[in-house]
C-alpha cells in the first residue's frame, strides 16, 4: 500500500537537522494548503507542524529527494485506483479509458501526481484543444477522469489536494441528438440483408439495451414467452429489459438459422462463429446506416426507446429503470423534448 505522498511518503525524504529546511518545510505544507483552508485553520496546522515536527529531523537534501522515481509513484496511484474502479465494476473498456488519459497527462505533464496544479491541468486541456484539435466534450471527458482520480487519492489519503477542484466543466455548445425518424426506420430496416443483423437492431430497438448489454446475453438468457431477458448492465448490476413481438419474431428466425453450438445469442458469421463483440455490432449497425445514408450510432437507438416512451406518455422515472441509469439526470439527456423538436425543425426546415 503506498503511503500518503504529502505527509508519510514525503517525510521520507527530509533528514532532520537543518533549521532552514524544517521552516521550508513548513511554509511547503501550508503552501499547499492554503486554496483549502482558512487563515485560521492555516494557523492552527503550523502550530501542529511545529509542534510535531519536534521528533524528527529534517534536512534539505536534495539528492534524496530526487532519488524518488515519480513515474512509479504514479504507476502505483493509477493501479490501486483502477482496481479500486474494477472492483466497482467498471468494464475493462472503461478501466482503459481511465488508465490511457490518465497516464498520457502525466507523461504530458512530465511530473508527479502530488506536482500537478491547476495550471498544469489547463495547460494541457488548451493543448488538447488548440493542438490535437479534441473535441470539447472529449476534453470535459479528460477532466471527470482525472477528477475521478484524484478524488479517490485525497478520500484514501494517498494525496492531499485535488487540483482538478478549480477547473470549471468544460461546456459546449448543445448539439440536438435526435432519435430515428419513421422514414430513417423504414430505410434501415429495408437496408439489412441477413436474419442476425435484423435481430439486433430490432432488440436494440424494442428494449433500449446498451450493445455491451446485448453483446454479453445467451440465447437460454432469453424468454421468449414474455418476451423478457435480464441484463448484465454497468456495475453488474441485473435488470429486466422488454422487447416487441417484432424482436421476438426476428430471433427466433435467427436462431433456427444457426448450425453452431455457441451459446451466445449472436455470434459471427464465418467460423468458429465467436461470439460478436461490441466492436463487431458498432460496425455492422454504421454499415447499414452508410447504404441508405443515415447516421447509426448504438446510443441512437437508446435515444429513440427513451424519447418514444416519454412520448407516449410513460414516466420518465420508469423509463430511467428500463434503460439502468443510475442517476434520473443521464436519463433526461437521451430525451428529445418538443421545445428540442421545435428549434431542431426550424434550423431544418425554415433555415
Amino acid at each position: 500500500m503506498l503511503s500518503n505522498i504529502g505527509g508519510t511518503y514525503k517525510s521520507e525524504i527530509y533528514n532532520i537537522q537543518d533549521n532552514q529546511a524544517v521552516v521550508r518545510f513548513v511554509n511547503n505544507v501550508l503552501s499547499d494548503m492554503d486554496p483549502l483552508l482558512s487563515s485560521r485553520q492555516l494557523t492552527e496546522l503550523n502550530n501542529v507542524l511545529q509542534i510535531a515536527i519536534k521528533n524528527y529531523s529534517i534536512s534539505s537534501d536534495k539528492e534524496i529527494y530526487e532519488e524518488i522515481d515519480y513515474n512509479e509513484v504514479n504507476t502505483q496511484l493509477l493501479t490501486q485506483f483502477l482496481e479500486d474502479k474494477r472492483l466497482a465494476g467498471l468494464s475493462e473498456r472503461t478501466l482503459t479509458q481511465y488508465h490511457d488519459v490518465i497516464r498520457y497527462v502525466f507523461n504530458f505533464l512530465e511530473k508527479g501526481a502530488n506536482e500537478v496544479t491547476p495550471e498544469d491541468v489547463r495547460f494541457f486541456f488548451e493543448y488538447c484543444i488548440d493542438e490535437r484539435k479534441n473535441a470539447l466534450s472529449t476534453v470535459d471527458n479528460y477532466r471527470r477522469y482525472l477528477n475521478s482520480f484524484y478524488n479517490y487519492c485525497v478520500a484514501n489519503g494517498l494525496l492531499y489536494k485535488n487540483p482538478i477542484l478549480k477547473i470549471d466543466r468544460i461546456k459546449q455548445v448543445k448539439k440536438i441528438r435526435q432519435p430515428f425518424s419513421v422514414t430513417e426506420i423504414i430505410y434501415l430496416r429495408e437496408a439489412i440483408d441477413n436474419l442476425r443483423d435484423k435481430a439486433i437492431f430490432e432488440l436494440l430497438l424494442s428494449s433500449g439495451m446498451r450493445v455491451g448489454e446485448l453483446v454479453l446475453l445467451n440465447h437460454a438468457d432469453v424468454d421468449f414467452n414474455n418476451r423478457t431477458v435480464i441484463v448484465h448492465g454497468k456495475g453488474n448490476k441485473e435488470r429486466e429489459v422488454f422487447f416487441n413481438e417484432l424482436a421476438k419474431v426476428s430471433m427466433l428466425r435467427y436462431l433456427e438459422s444457426r448450425k453452431d453450438t455457441n451459446p451466445a445469442l449472436f455470434v459471427a458469421h464465418n467460423s468458429p462463429h465467436n461470439r460478436l463483440g461490441i466492436s463487431g455490432v458498432e460496425t455492422q449497425l454504421r454499415n447499414i446506416g452508410q447504404r441508405v445514408g443515415v447516421r447509426v450510432h448504438p446510443h441512437k437507438f437508446r435515444r429513440h426507446f427513451a424519447t418514444a416512451l416519454v412520448k407516449k406518455g410513460v414516466h420518465i422515472e420508469q423509463v430511467q429503470k428500463l434503460l439502468g441509469h443510475a442517476e434520473i439526470e443521464t436519463t433526461k439527456m437521451y430525451i428529445v423534448t418538443d421545445e428540442d423538436e421545435i428549434a431542431y425543425n426550424h434550423k431544418r426546415y425554415v433555415n
